[in-house]
């Protein structure tokens, strides 16, 4: 009677599907990290938009980090054309060459809010280089000195406008005419000496 030979080719075929099926999802799992890891970015509706991989093959989504919310085009400015990036480096590099720009065209024209606003923006970005960090701050701070003499003209303005109230009451001979002409004193001084500040050195 021969004897009876083990079945071995049933198991090598599964154990061979089995590496196939390793393979696959290997190869699925590195390609939806790889495109996870990769940004669009379109000019969309008059703002720059930002695009980022899913974890899946293929396809995009919008980033929920505030830094990648779609950033408008300032007036006059040129929106960029189409551009791929395969990493968040890169992608933060561009986008600081890019609203930098931005920011400082809109700080000549005196827009600080606008510039600022991007500042701001530009400052949640993880991936800019040392450099562009010593220039985010530099821009930070001439913004900051630009948005002190403006709160300064807003304070001469307003104590313009408390002395002509206060030169009314003097004018008027009310009870307050004593004190709106000690009061006036004093803000006479103040406004002489914030004046004085506000006017741009020679």
């Amino acid at each position: 009677m021969a004897e009876a030979k083990p079945a071995t080719g049933g198991f090598s075929r599964l154990v061979l599907w089995l590496l196939i099926l390793v393979l696959l999802v290997a190869v699925w799992y590195l390609a939806s990290e790889r495109n996870q890891r990769h940004f669009h970015v379109i000019a969309q509706n008059g703002s720059v938009v930002i695009e980022r991989g899913r974890f899946f093959p293929t396809g995009t989504g919008a980033p929920d980090e505030k830094a990648y919310q779609p950033i408008p085009v300032p007036a006059g400015e040129k929106a960029p054309g189409e551009m791929e990036f395969d990493d968040q480096n890169s992608l933060d590099r561009f986008l600081f060459d890019l609203a930098s720009s931005w920011a400082q065209g809109l700080a000549k024209k005196n827009d600080t809010h606008g510039a600022a606003a991007l500042v701001d923006r530009l400052g949640q970005l993880p991936g800019l280089t040392g450099a562009q960090v010593q220039q985010l701050n530099a821009m930070s701070a001439d913004l900051s000195w630009d948005d002190a003499h403006t709160d300064l003209a807003t304070a001469l303005k307003s104590l313009d406008e408390a002395r002509r109230k206060l030169a009314a009451v003097q004018a008027g001979k009310g009870s307050h005419a004593v004190e709106a002409t000690a009061l006036d004193l004093s803000l006479q001084t103040v406004q002489h000496s914030l004046d004085a500040l506000a006017r741009p050195p020679r």
